[in-house]
């Protein structure tokens, strides 16, 4: 382990009462290595745990050192503070237009969950709402003046099969994820995202309650989103499993039933995973939960941790979608979109629909190739 990731380690666990295996101070070795430790704090949304450890001279870091970390956080949480006041004007519109939704992480975790929300730096706003309501959401963001970073690939399909969707607003720049779910891929699709919203608690911004999944709908979600959401697990998320997991308000009981009706075993058991890894923690005690896997779900699960994995999320989400005919409701659009989708794809050039549809034969066939490639020829019948 280089210095820079004992660094990131002591940071990231820092004020852990189990925290094991780290380093009890880090002083960086110049100011090259320091710009790289300040670049990964930046990059893993840690600045409120590193000024407190350095505060306490865990990092211990010259005067220029901490003066550089501090004015970086006080841009983050001024930052914060402006994306909390666009989130109140989106309540007013929401309230007024009577669509549900509730506040995923960033503002809900750093004011429902952290001791102080200046631990908690976000850059974005996520907001989940029904499915049924998804669309009117969309309008009204568009209304509201975000303007969204890509179009779907045909009318619809969002609200059935996607994720959701990026809105922004160019005179201020803040970025609003719009959910229906809470997952890419078919661990998205089995998920039942609307019953969530029958788990619902409150926190307070600006004096205002707002709607947040409660502690254990958060914790399914950043469990979710550490485990699943990048091919190198993020510091923030992992560190939220373990906040939400310490907080003895979790239903145990019913974050099992969401593990086994939506196949989610895997999931929770690599969260808790890259909480003992990443946080220098042992997780077993706080987790307490069951976590029933099977090997379709760790297969499904070494998608998500490939660089390149958008076909083969898709060919795998097509796969979880029950019947033929929601299969050729998800697949054809996607094979044959709007122009539209094409050009924000290609980035302002448009690849022809015949190219699209090529795209999973392509990655099928490379597929087979690279398992003939790893078999060492064992697989002579497929080679004949």
């Amino acid at each position: 382990m280089t210095r820079t990731d004992q660094a990131i380690r002591l940071v990231a666990s820092w004020g852990l009462e189990h925290a094991n295996g780290g380093v009890a101070s880090i002083c960086p070795a110049s100011n090259r290595e320091w710009q790289t430790i300040l670049t990964r704090i930046r990059f893993e949304r840690i600045s409120g745990l590193a000024v407190e450890a350095a505060a306490a001279n865990s990092l211990d870091l010259t005067d220029e050192q901490a003066t550089e970390l501090l004015e970086f956080h006080r841009a983050a949480m001024t930052w914060c503070l402006f994306a909390e006041q666009k989130l109140l004007h989106l309540a007013d519109a929401f309230d007024e237009e009577g669509i549900d939704y509730a506040v995923l992480k960033g503002p809900a975790l750093a004011h429902a969950v952290y001791e102080d929300p200046c631990l908690r730096p976000f850059c974005d706003l996520d907001l989940l709402v029904r499915s049924g309501d998804y669309s009117r959401a969309n309008a009204l963001l568009a209304h509201l003046g975000h303007a969204r970073s890509r179009p779907e690939p045909r009318l619809g399909w969002e609200a059935r099969f996607g994720k959701g969707s990026v809105h922004v607003d160019s005179d201020d720049a803040v970025e609003i994820d719009l959910h229906r779910t809470l997952v890419l891929g078919p661990f998205g699709q089995w998920i039942d995202a609307d019953s969530l919203m029958a788990y619902r608690d409150t926190f307070v911004l600006g004096g205002r309650m707002l709607p947040r999944l409660n502690d254990t709908g958060m914790f399914l979600n950043v469990a979710l989103h550490a485990a699943l959401g990048w091919a190198n697990p993020r510091i923030a998320p992992i560190r939220d499993c373990y906040e939400l997991a310490r907080s003895g308000s979790l239903d145990r009981g019913q974050l099992e039933r969401w593990m086994l009706s939506w196949q989610l075993g895997a999931v929770f058991e690599r969260a808790q995973s890259l909480v003992a890894s990443h946080l220098a923690v042992e997780p077993g005690p706080i987790f307490h939960v069951a976590q029933p896997t099977t090997r379709k779900q760790r297969r499904l699960l070494s998608i998500y941790s490939r660089e390149s994995r958008s076909v083969a999320l898709s060919l795998s989400t097509a796969r979880a979608i029950p019947g033929v005919r929601l299969k050729i409701q998800y697949a054809w659009p996607l094979a044959i979109p709007d122009h539209a989708f094409l050009r924000a794809r290609g980035g302002g050039s448009s690849p022809t629909r015949l190219q699209r549809v090529l795209i999973p034969f392509a990655f099928v066939s490379r597929s087979l190739v690279d398992l003939l490639r790893r078999s060492g020829g064992r697989l002579g019948v497929l080679q004949r």
